[in-house]
């Protein structure tokens, strides 16, 4: 994946959530690029291949219950197997959310509150989010390389057309995964294609299927 291809892939979800979470977005997606290797490192089930969705390689269950992973790692010198459940999403939204989730503990204020992105980084290194001593740096070359600050930057806001419940159904919907991307809030009074009806639908389907 080519890296505008991927920064295009979690910037609408990025801004979505610092809607709800005000982790800036530059900051978000800089992470995500970061931690994911440009998406190529986010667990994919050893058995299925099925996508965790999972940007930030968190370990345990997330709304979409968890993916197994098979994993050759040195222990003592030697080569051993080892497997590791990470958590899994139904989209990249719910696992950007997920991490700003984690990024509202009191530990992250100075994050939350940063001015610039610059801040932001500093603050993240300074709480101890990563034990990378450049981390802070490798995020800030990393915003400046690919002008992830014009991310940062919304309109002022318009008067909604649509009623407040209209919004609320969208939002949730998208939080829970049965819509994958932001844009669908814009288009709350158009008919969805077939293929999207089927999408909502088997996501529904999968859900249901992990329920005990």
């Amino acid at each position: 994946m080519e890296a505008q291809e991927f920064i295009n892939l979690v910037a609408g979800s990025a801004r979505q959530t610092y809607l709800t979470h005000h982790v800036l977005p530059s900051i978000t997606i800089a992470q995500a690029i970061l931690e994911s290797g440009w998406g190529k490192k986010v667990p994919i089930d050893s058995a299925t291949g099925r996508s965790s969705y999972n940007l930030f390689g968190i370990k345990g269950t997330g709304t979409a219950g968890s993916v197994t992973v098979v994993t050759k790692e040195e222990v003592n010198g030697q080569i051993v197997t080892q497997t590791a459940q990470f958590k899994a999403y139904y989209n990249y939204q719910q696992s950007l959310d997920d991490h700003a989730d984690f990024l509202q503990k009191p530990l992250y204020k100075k994050v939350i509150m940063a001015a610039t992105p610059e801040e932001a980084a500093e603050a993240l290194q300074k709480a101890g989010y990563a034990t990378d001593s450049k981390y802070a740096e490798k995020l800030t070359t990393l915003i400046r390389t690919y002008d992830l600050t014009q991310y940062d930057q919304f309109a002022p806001e318009e008067p909604s057309g649509y009623p407040a419940w209209k919004v609320d159904l969208g939002t949730r919907a998208l939080k829970e995964g049965l819509l994958t991307s932001p844009e669908w809030l814009s288009k709350l009074d158009e008919p969805m294609p077939v293929w999207a009806v089927l999408a909502v639908a088997l996501r529904l389907l999968d859900k249901q299927r992990q329920m005990p």
